[in-house]
């Protein structure tokens, strides 16, 4: 920066250029934050055809006529895309903590665990209503047209209501970025966290039923 500037002709003088310093938690939390656009499209190309793209080759109809349960179904499908997403976060997310560690500041790795715990139930999320849309739709570009608007638009509105929203489960991913940047106020996690639950439960039963109607 100081070279930079010296090309530029520099400062006036008396003029005093200082860049503020940041903390490890802080940064660790832009990490994440960074996350939320590119990550959460990456997620839903991801697994977007999880459903339908085994109805169009129909090797959904051949598991269908198996005595396979329609939950156990949908559960491998959340799990094993879920595991994959969560295992890829995980590693990127020590890869930054090293080297915020090691160039930066040291930060608590209590506050990191929760804060990873927090964007892996925001992941889980985000996949269950992938898997969901993936079982009612038939077009993979529908299926990810409609989560970019269903999940980016409920983080916007999120972002507009702050205390209306607060237990909405985009908000997941926010409460993960203040927990690692070490800020105290984290009123409405818990419900947060209880609501998400609800969602990604119903979700499930919907996405059983959607698959239930193919079988039919």
């Amino acid at each position: 920066m100081v070279d930079i500037l010296k090309m530029g002709g520099g400062l006036p003088d008396g003029a005093i250029f200082s860049m503020p310093e940041l903390t490890g938690g802080e940064i660790m939390g832009a990490v994440l934050s960074q996350l939320n656009t590119l990550g959460v499209l990456l997620i839903i190309i991801t697994v977007m055809g999880a459903i339908n793209d085994e109805r169009k080759n129909g090797s959904l109809s051949i598991l269908l006529v198996r005595p396979v349960s329609l939950y156990s179904l949908i559960a491998s499908k959340l799990v094993s895309n879920s595991f994959l997403l969560i295992f890829s976060f995980i590693s990127g997310y020590l890869l930054s903590l090293f080297y915020t560690t090691t160039l930066f500041d040291v930060v608590s790795w209590n506050l990191v665990l929760k804060s990873a715990l927090l964007y892996c139930m925001y992941i889980l999320f985000i996949v269950s209503c992938v898997v969901c849309t993936s079982a009612l739709l038939t077009s993979n570009g529908a299926i990810s047209i409609v989560n970019v608007f269903i999940i980016g638009g409920l983080s916007i509105v999120s972002g507009w209501f702050v205390d209306t929203l607060k237990y909405s489960p985009t908000n997941l991913s926010t409460y993960a970025v203040s927990v690692v940047s070490g800020e105290r106020n984290l009123d409405g996690l818990w419900g947060c966290v209880i609501v998400t639950l609800i969602v990604m439960l119903i979700l499930y039963f919907i996405s059983a039923v959607a698959v239930k109607k193919v079988a039919n």
